[in-house]
Formats: structure tokens, sequence, C-alpha cells
């Protein structure tokens, strides 16, 4: 079965996701009573703090001490009661200490009660991908109970998340957190492009190009083809190879070979470039190349462009035009396009056209044609090379193979 296409060896790659997290407390104060006057008879006696919030460990946390009566004030001074330290705020979840009351002065003040201790925080609401997973409900303290947890985000791509279980309420005395809501599902991601069919049928692959598409001076006169083949096969992966051209090995690793292929000889982009009088490739579309409508075309073109008295300074603008009428002929098809292999002699033409290559295939990838790229320059010269400098022998044809592999592995059928 194949995967989402996933291409090694490509310079060109054709994804984000958020997590929200909500936190929400509220606070209630409850102060004590203050103390009587002194002087004007006997003092009232501490008020008592009202409830502490609760502790982290969800037991109530105990009341400020209730302040100890004033005596009768001498003299109808009022003594200074301790007024009683107020109980801190919880950050996140932990209840504050309650206030301890203050001491009673002579006809003292009673201690100022604890302040309410916030409520538990919001709970973490679900990750998005997987579905929100449940939030955790906020500790409950003697004030507000802790708020839901807040629903998982959206899933950014892939198939839509499991809701999130519902958060588990406080413990504590006071008001029992209200459950977490349950996460949000995650958003269906897009289908993942892969051009070959899903139902495991041969996937179809064009090679397109000129006498190294072909094979020339290959032992097989099956060139890449034939290698690529096999390592196919032994991946127990299936496809078959188009084109109204058909030459090479009957059998390949005990399986019939499909032939077919398009690479003519000599030929180069466009018609009236060749230095041998040959035609240019593009002619051949739509027929007869793709008389046969490929899923995926393997192309690598230019070398004779290179040789040639006269247009090198416009190839790139010339394969440009090319991938467009692949485009418009196979839309949905995957168009692996190759930096050529080298020579084994300087040539300046290829060299900059080797430059160009990976701008041209961004230009087409950013008007949302499916096009990626190999490099193939990388070929050792001149162990890889063949007598005539131009063509790769069995060892270079083989390298080859490789590469196109390596961009095609992921994505062909069992």
């Amino acid at each position: 079965m194949a995967t989402a296409l996933k291409l090694g060896h490509a310079f060109v790659a054709l994804t984000a996701f958020g997590i929200a997290l909500g936190a929400c407390a509220s606070s209630s104060t409850e102060g004590g009573s203050a103390g009587g006057n002194g002087g004007d008879g006997g003092g009232s006696g501490g008020a008592s703090s009202a409830g502490g919030a609760t502790d982290a460990t969800g037991r109530g946390a105990t009341g400020g001490a209730t302040g100890t009566g004033g005596v009768t004030g001498t003299g109808g001074v009022t003594g200074t009661g301790g007024n009683g330290t107020a109980g801190s705020t919880s950050v996140a979840g932990q209840t504050g200490t309650g206030g301890v009351a203050g001491a009673g002065g002579v006809a003292g003040s009673g201690g100022a009660g604890g302040s309410a201790a916030m409520g538990g925080a919001t709970g973490r609401g679900g990750q998005s991908g997987q579905g929100g997973t449940s939030g955790s409900g906020g500790g409950a303290g003697r004030g507000t109970a802790g708020s839901s947890g807040t629903a998982g985000g959206s899933a950014g791509g892939g198939a839509g998340g499991r809701g999130g279980q519902s958060g588990q309420a406080g413990q504590g005395t006071g008001g029992a957190a209200t459950a977490g809501s349950t996460g949000a599902a995650g958003s269906a991601g897009a289908t993942a492009y892969n051009p070959c069919p899903p139902n495991g049928t041969p996937c179809k692959i064009l090679p397109f190009g000129d006498s190294i598409t072909h094979g020339y001076a290959s032992t097989d006169d099956g060139g890449y083809r034939s290698q690529l083949f096999k390592l196919i096969v032994a991946a127990n992966q299936k496809v078959t190879f188009t084109g109204s051209l058909s030459n090479g090995p009957t059998q390949v690793s005990g399986q019939t070979f499909p032939r077919n292929h398009e690479g003519h000889d000599g030929w180069t982009i466009d018609p009236g470039y060749s230095s041998y009088g040959a035609g240019g490739i593009s002619s051949l579309i739509p027929s007869p190349a793709f008389n046969t409508i490929p899923d995926i075309v393997l192309l690598m073109i230019g070398t004779n462009d290179a040789n040639a008295t006269m247009g090198t300074s416009g190839m790139s603008t010339r394969l440009s035009a090319l991938l467009d009428k692949i485009a418009g002929a196979a839309p949905s098809a995957l168009i692996i396009l190759a930096i050529p292999t080298p020579l084994g002699y300087s040539n300046a033409p290829l060299t900059t056209y080797d430059g160009q290559i990976p701008g041209v295939i961004q230009s087409h990838v950013a008007r949302g044609q499916h096009i990626v790229g190999v490099d193939m320059s990388k070929m050792p010269v001149p162990a890889d090379i063949g007598s005539d400098n131009v063509h790769p022998n069995d060892q270079g044809y083989a390298y080859m193979a490789t590469i196109w592999y390596a961009a095609l592995k992921n994505i062909l059928p069992m």
C-alpha cells in the first residue's frame, strides 16, 4: 500500500498546529468582623477568620483562630488590636493559607478574617491532532469552584481526533469544581497527494527524454529503466512503463520487463535545436507520448541542447514551456524532473542550465503543478561515464536508478 508523498533527493518539498490553553479563576473575599471598641465597656471578642482556602492536598485549611476577647479598657483608651494577616491568594489552583486572627489587645479589635482563596485554575484542554484530551477540573477552594477545562483545539490535518474525556472535579471542602468540558474533535486533515492508484493497480510511469532515457550504450539497452525496475521488484511494488518506443531486456529479476519509454536519441527540448538534425520532445505531447496517461513522468532533457550550436541561452525558458505542456496533458501526474547527468568534459551552457532548474521547478510548484526535482549531476565522473563522455556506463545507469527510486519508493503501490 502506498503512503503519502515523501520524496528523497528532492530539492522542492510540498504544515501547523496550535494548542489553545485557557486559564480563568475567580476569587471571593470573606472578611472577619472587627472587634468591639475599647473603653466603653467589655471588649468584643475577636471575630473568627472567615474560612481559609483549601490547601494543596484538597483538605480544608484551618480557619483563622478566634481573637482573644479584649479586657475592659482602663481609662477608656482603646487598645490597638492586632489585625490578622489575610490568606494569600492561591496561584494556579493552590489554595491560600487561612489568616491567623490577631490576638485581642486591651479592648482590642478582633483579627481580620483570612481572604478567600481563589478557585482552582482552569484545566488544560485537549491537545490538537489527537482530539482534545480531557481537561482536569480545578481543585475546589472555599471560594469559587474550578472552572471547566478548555476544549481541545481543532487538529491541523489528519483524521478527526477523539473527543476529550471529561475533567475530574476538584476535591476539597467547598464547591466541587465543574467537570472539564469535552474536547472538541480535531478537524479532518486534507487528503495527502499520491499520484498512484490506491487499489494496488500498477503505477504507470513514463520515462521521457533523450538517448540517456533510451539507455544508449548500456549492456542490456535498458539503461536506468531496467535497473530501476530491479529495485522496484525487490521491494514487491507494482509499476509499468508507458511510451511509444520499446527496447531493453524482456525479463528482469524473473519478471516480465515493461519495455516502453519515450527516450529519443539526439533530441532536444523543442524541435530545431539539435546538432544532429533530430526533433524536440515537446512535439510528442500529447501524442504519442501521452496516448496512455501516466501517473508519474520521469523527465531528463537538455544534454543535446547544451551541445547545440544555437539557443543555449534559452534552455530554461523552453524547459518551463515543456513542463506546462506535460502538466496540461496529465494534470494529476507527478513530474520528477532531473538535473542531467554530467558530461566527461566542461560545458558552460549545461552548467548554467543545471543551476536554473531548481528555480524553474519552484515557479511551477507555486502555480499548483505537481513537480519535484532530483539531481543526477553528482554522478561520479569518469567512473560512471562511457567512452563517449556523454552517456553513462552500466554503473552510471545503476546510479541513476537509485536516484529515481529514492524519489519513488514511498509512493509506489505494493
